[in-house]
């Protein structure tokens, strides 16, 4: 799953799962998981994001394959967050190559709008904004935990720059996975209903 910060790859990365009956294998969940374990990859991981910097490819690489090699995503999957450099392409097409990519597009003034309204439930990771509302105000709706803002979110500039360094990255991945003919693109900005009925019929199709 692809698209700009905002246009919802990790509801509809999980919707998707859910949907197929397959394993969602998100980045962030990985970090969190290593990190918290204390694997040899998220100690490393957490000299980096304990400095402000971006974790190594290599370390991503490394929990990308790790988990991809237990049981339950041996007859599929669905990544969230990665690939996202020309590097991360090239692993995951060495280890897995990808046969379906859904490209979730949305302009960046949507997006900057919605990044700016996003608050978060720390046991669910569900992510709730202008296109997902809890239904009462500061809960998870799955949990009833309450719900924080994400502290990231609430500087438009570094929204913006976060924009750019995507469009920069992102460029190459589509180029290759349209070469590649696996490339579906999906319009993000309808409802987390209408957008997960038209992913999965791109992911099908």
């Amino acid at each position: 799953m692809m698209g700009v910060q905002g246009a919802g790859k990790g509801t509809q990365s999980k919707l998707l799962a859910e949907s197929l009956g397959l394993p969602h294998v998100s980045t962030g969940d990985l970090f969190r998981a290593n990190i918290s374990t204390g694997t040899e990859l998220g100690k490393r991981a957490r000299q980096y994001t304990d400095d402000g910097q971006l974790v190594p490819d290599a370390v991503v690489i490394g929990m990308v394959a790790d988990r991809l090699k237990q049981d339950d995503a041996k007859g599929g999957f669905i990544l969230d967050g990665f690939p996202r450099s020309a590097v991360q392409l090239a692993a995951i097409e060495y280890l897995c190559p990808i046969d379906r990519v859904v490209l979730l597009e949305l302009d960046d003034r949507t997006a900057i709008q919605r990044l700016g309204g996003r608050s978060e439930c720390g046991k669910c990771g569900i992510l709730y904004g202008a296109n997902r509302r809890p239904r009462k105000a500061g809960v998870c709706d799955q949990c009833g935990q309450p719900l924080k803002e994400r502290a990231d979110d609430k500087d438009t500039e570094a929204i913006k720059r976060r924009l750019e360094a995507y469009h920069r990255e992102v460029q190459t991945m589509i180029d290759y996975y349209q070469w590649k003919g696996a490339l579906r693109r999906v319009d993000g900005a309808g409802s987390v209903e209408q957008v997960a009925a038209a992913v999965k019929l791109a992911a099908l199709r």
